[in-house]
């Protein structure tokens, strides 16, 4: 679910995917062909020819400027909950007003309240599941220090 953010590095070396190269010789041969079009004309009407590699060209054109790369990935903000007493570490989705150190609800087993450790934000490689799935119990950890 969670997936590590990459490096710049590795983002430049990932190199080009078949998609891109047939993408490519595509547009290539639609501006070609629109140039055929115009020059040689295949119709005997000289402004049909025209008309014809003027769109084609525009076309090939258009596919060249659309984006290849994906949108922003879909990112979840979450809250990392301490008990100072009995060490429980409790993870659940951020909440406006959550600042580190910020006293927040009471501990399930000592009853103290327990403190913001981490705000942190995660990539994730799916998008998440429906609202009412969200809306579950925040996980427990049970970690002793």
């Amino acid at each position: 679910m969670i997936e590590p953010e990459e490096d710049d590095d590795e983002i430049l070396n990932k190199g080009i995917s078949s998609k891109t190269v047939l993408k490519t010789i595509f547009v290539v041969l639609l501006v070609i062909l629109g140039a055929m079009f115009i020059y040689i004309g295949i119709f005997p009407d000289a402004m049909t020819n025209f008309m014809i590699g003027f769109v084609l060209i525009c076309f090939g054109t258009t596919i060249i400027q659309l984006p290849s790369q994906p949108s922003e990935p879909i990112r979840q903000t979450l809250t990392i909950l301490t008990c100072a007493i009995c060490g429980i570490t409790k993870v659940r989705n951020y909440e406006q007003g959550d600042f580190v150190f910020k006293k927040t609800e009471p501990c399930n087993q000592c009853h103290d309240s327990m403190h913001v450790k981490q705000i942190y934000s995660v990539k994730l490689k799916k998008p998440t599941e429906s609202n009412k799935k969200q809306e579950n119990p925040s996980k427990e950890l049970n970690s002793k220090k």
